[in-house]
This record gives structure tokens, sequence and C-alpha cells, in this order.
């Protein structure tokens, strides 16, 4: 029988189905189990799994998130551990698993289907944020301080309540590998000025990157994390060394910047970088205001010749606005971007963060 097989023949097989059929694999049998688990800890083995849709209702409660699969057209519903789902920030997503905000502000990584939870190092820890702690000793406020490691204190520190933190702090959350793996880096683009801080798994504090500002994405490639600034430059940061410093990779445009920016690595490897840019044309369009239907003045009928009731109708001049995605593939050897028109059978997901309705930073 199929439960007879080797595991490692079991792994490879498992390692070619989508996350349904995956947990129903590992359901089957012990054996089935184990080579299951084996190859969540392999993480990266796993085959690039179709996108789902998480969400949450009231009507399921507040521990229940919502998974959609787009594979099978069906909904899924599952209990997630405390805090409550339905209570928290979703800020980033990799490898099935999501990054969080609860109320308190604190961070957590947490699989909606295996129920895995990792709480991460406490937003205290981030240089900006301090603690104001009440008479017994319990955190009841933050300290949150508005400066880089380029610039001093820009505005004066802000007192905010526990659960308004991470309306202030966060832009993105991103990860290097699965954390099933338990090697995997936590990588955070927060506020103030788009900074950067990261966190290997076990760490028990952020550490800051004080080099830069204004970075808008980032994207994993090769052990190296390369951030994006919102200029379109590129800097490479190896995490894994303990002197972390950044690496320019390619320069950001002068003068007239694109609005919004976005950095993903393309099946292939290659890395990719996508403008969403506004374009606009003049054009004329019927006039279709509403005519004048006050009376002449000196009250008399008039009559329209037939000439006069041809004439041309008025126009008025109008812009038209589309907004347009170009995508260029990042020459890493040249230092330079090269527009590509097509993905071929490929599929771009953009995470449009809450963050990027606000424009770019002034940097």
């Amino acid at each position: 029988m199929s439960r007879g097989l080797p595991e490692d023949v079991l792994m490879k097989i498992f390692a070619t189905l989508e996350v349904p059929d995956l947990v129903r694999a590992g359901s089957v049998c012990s054996s089935w189990l184990h080579a299951y688990n084996c190859l969540r800890k392999l993480g990266a083995s796993i085959q690039p799994q179709t996108p789902s849709l998480i969400y949450t209702n009231k009507s399921s409660g507040a521990s229940a998130a919502g998974f959609y699969s787009l594979v099978e057209n069906k909904p899924y519903t599952f209990t997630l551990p405390d805090p409550p789902i339905r209570s928290r920030y979703l800020i980033g997503s990799a490898y099935s698993w999501v990054v969080t905000a609860d109320e308190r502000s604190e961070l957590h990584l947490v699989n909606p289907i295996t129920r895995d939870q990792i709480a991460l190092p406490s937003v205290t820890t981030i240089e900006q944020v301090k603690a104001i702690y009440d008479s017994n000793g319990a955190i009841h406020m933050y300290k949150y301080s508005r400066y880089t490691g380029t610039h001093g204190e820009l505005d004066p520190p802000s007192v905010l309540r526990l659960d308004k933190l991470r309306d202030y702090i966060f832009h993105k959350a991103f990860l290097s590998s699965d954390p099933s793996t338990g090697n995997y880096i936590v990588v955070l683009i927060h506020h103030p000025y788009w900074q950067i801080s990261f966190a290997r798994g076990g760490d028990e504090h952020w550490t800051w990157l004080p080099y830069h500002s204004c970075y808008t994405d980032c994207a994993f490639k090769d052990e190296l994390l390369y951030a994006l600034l919102v200029d379109g430059g590129i800097h490479a940061y190896n995490l894994y060394d303990p002197a972390v410093k950044p690496r320019v990779v390619m320069e950001g445009l002068k003068g007239c910047l694109p609005p919004k920016v976005y950095i993903a690595q393309a099946p292939c490897g290659d890395l990719l970088q996508i403008w969403k840019v506004s374009e606009y044309s003049d054009q004329e369009v019927e006039d279709v205001s509403e005519p004048d239907l006050d009376a002449p003045d000196d009250d008399e009928y008039f009559s329209v010749s037939e000439d006069e009731s041809e004439s041309e109708v008025d126009t008025v001049p109008y812009r038209h606005h589309t907004t347009v995605f170009k995508v260029y593939r990042v020459n890493l050897t040249a230092m330079k971007l090269v527009e590509i028109s097509c993905l071929g059978d490929n599929i771009l997901f953009l995470k449009v963060q809450k963050g990027d309705a606000l424009g770019a930073p002034s940097c």
C-alpha cells in the first residue's frame, strides 16, 4: 500500500501539493504525519502556493480566521490562539505565515493552517519606542520618538496608548524564510520615516539599521535583503553579518520620482521593480452641463434658424487619468533597470498596505 512508501518519496509527493491537500495528507496516518512535519521544517521544499484570502468576520467569533482557497473555491474556518485574530492588524505575510500586531501593539507570527504562533521581540525594543509604567510596574503607555540615524529629533515625542502605537509605527513586515525551520529573519519597515529594523529567530530585541531611511519595500534573494527606496534606489544588506551595513546596488532617480514603487522576486530568480504611475492625456468631450434656462431679460420669444439649430455641440477640455504599472528587471551587474512587457505564465500580486495610500515620505 502507499502508506508503506519511503519517507523521502512521500516528502517529494507532498511537496507538490497545495496547502489544503497537504494538511489532509498529514492526517492520514502517523507515518504520513511525520513526513508532513519533516517537510514543514524544510519550508522552502514546498512548492510555491496559490495565494489565498485570509479574513475575519464578527459572526465567527474574535478568535476565528476565514481561509478562502482559490484552488478549491472553498472557504475554511480556523480557530487561532490568543490574542484574538480579529483584533489584530496584518502587516505582512509569506510562507503561509502572517505577521500581526495585537491590541498592545506587540507582534506575532501566526500560521492560520497549523495554528502555530511565535511571539516576536517586544515593540519596546524598537529603537524609537520606550515603555511608560504605571504605579504597579505594568506598561500602560508608550513613548514614541521621531528620529532617524541621520537626523536628530525631528518632532517632539508622542505618548500613545498601547493600542494606538501600531497605527503610527508599522508599515510592512517581511520574512526571509519559513519560520517552521527556526532559521528565519523578520524585517520591519517602520516609522518614523520608513526605517528598517530586523530580528532573527530567537532574538529578544529588534536590531535597528540606522544608516538610511525612506525605504518603501523589501525582498529577500540569495540570503540578502534588497531594500527599495522611494526614489527607486536599492540597498543590499547581509543580515547574517555581525557588522550589517548597506551596499548600494542601484542609485535612485533624480528629479521626478514615480508615485509608488515595489520590489519582488520573479520565479526565475530575477528581481523586479514595479512602478505605479499615473498617465494623463488632454481630451475634448461634449459639454453636458445644464443649459441656461433663465428667460431673456426682455421676455421676448426667439426663433432659431435651421443653420443655427444644426451648429456643432460645444466641447470642453478634459484631462483623462489612467493608473498603469510598469515592470522592470533589475540588472544587478549593470546596475540598471530593463523594462519588460510580459510576465509569461506568471501573475504578480502586490501587497498594498494602509500606509501606501499616504504617498511617499518627504525624504
